[in-house]
């Protein structure tokens, strides 16, 4: 296969989250494998870029900040918003043209954007990737506000939309999203996010005996409170068993504030997000995922991959496309609080079912390890090229 110098577009690499971490490790991979990789951001400012990069991996911010938008009256936010897009273009355009681009891929955050892209892109073929559920999309057009404001923003988006037509591909994390997208497009493929690591050993880190975890952002989406709320149903029976939850985000002083309303606050612990979350899995005898909606949630391929089982909300999409139910962990139904409840009870009082499904769990997990995954993508950018 031959070497390809890939553009990868995200709007900002500061945020420790999921799609930052995916895309950085791709780059990584990519560059180990002798491919040269630009990665480029519009919003990211003077943020430090919170993963390391492999030493050959090169890093360029365009300052398109639009997030300044909000700043100004309706007739100037207009006036700013195309400034900024025709300074996105150029920059994009000649960071392209100097990087000597194969292929460019947006990455995420480029609905608004993907007419500049391609414009700035020319010949060079085009990737999107789309990391969020198509019915939650639809979902965010519906609640844009008040009739009129919902068709107009509609027919923009839908007309934004359009453009995906006139990519190379476009790469979606599930093989249900997927289909969801086949009714709008014929560009469509499947490759799903691959797991930072793989461990080689994931006994080196005793238990922390009776331990839950959660992992994620503390943002609405992922519905922490659920968690909190279904282990105070059953928290006063299992004296032994508690809650840590790791991350950080604009809920954090609301989750505070809930744990203390159920006076949980020696069982339920909040901490600050940790580099070595690997050992934190090792550590723990279950995950916890309660999100309203998932796309393809990391964190469960990553638990899995440490051998440990997990539970989860069977919100759309996600889950149910990496925990089989009952064999590799469970699904509690979508957005009853009570039957999640009752899983990680079960969890709980069948010691020896968890362990083996903690051993199930990460054999499934080898299918989503880096060069499983990324052999996918370094198939379908040679193909472009």
């Amino acid at each position: 296969m031959k070497f390809m110098r890939i553009l990868i577009i995200h709007r900002s690499f500061a945020l420790v989250g999921g799609a930052e971490r995916v895309i950085t490790d791709k780059a990584n991979y990519l560059a180990q494998k002798g491919h040269q990789l630009l990665l480029v951001s519009y919003e990211q400012g003077r943020h430090p870029l919170p993963y390391e990069l492999h030493p050959s991996v090169e890093y360029k911010d365009l300052d398109c900040r639009f997030f300044t938008l909000s700043r100004y009256s309706a007739l100037l936010r207009v006036w700013h918003f195309l400034r900024l897009r025709r300074k996105f273009r150029k920059s994009l355009q000649a960071t392209i043209a100097d990087f000597r681009a194969d292929v460019v891929v947006m990455a995420s955050d480029w609905q608004t954007l993907i007419d500049e892209v391609l414009a700035a892109a020319g010949p060079v073929p085009v990737v999107a990737e789309f990391h969020n559920a198509y019915d939650y999309v639809m979902r965010n057009v519906e609640k844009s506000g008040n009739a009129l404001r919902q068709r107009l923003v509609k027919a923009y988006y839908w007309q934004t939309l359009k453009h995906l037509r006139r990519c190379a591909k476009l790469v979606i994390l599930t093989h249900a999203d997927a289909e969801n997208w086949r009714r709008h497009f014929q560009n469509v493929t499947v490759i799903p996010n691959p797991v930072t690591c793989y461990p080689d050993v994931i006994d080196d880190v005793p238990k922390d005996k009776g331990r839950i975890i959660f992992v994620g952002r503390f943002n609405h989406e992922k519905r922490i409170d659920r968690l909190i709320d279904a282990f105070a149903m059953i928290g006063v029976k299992y004296p032994q068993w508690h809650v840590d939850i790791f991350g950080d985000g604009n809920e954090k002083e609301r989750l505070k504030q809930r744990i203390q309303d159920l006076h949980l606050e020696q069982r339920v612990i909040i901490h600050n997000p940790t580099p070595t979350i690997y050992d934190e899995y090792k550590r723990s005898e279950m995950l916890v995922l309660c999100s309203e909606h998932e796309a393809s949630p990391l964190v469960l391929v990553e638990a899995m991959a440490c051998g440990v089982p997990c539970v989860s909300m069977d919100c759309p999409i996600g889950p149910r496309e990496i925990i089989q139910n009952g064999l590799t962990g469970l699904l509690a139904k979508d957005g009853d609080v009570g039957d999640l409840s009752a899983k990680i009870e079960w969890m709980i009082t069948h010691e020896a079912e968890r362990r083996e499904m903690g051993r199930k769990a990460r054999e499934a997990a080898a299918s989503r390890r880096m060069d499983v995954v990324m052999g996918q993508w370094e198939r379908l950018y040679a193909n472009l090229t």
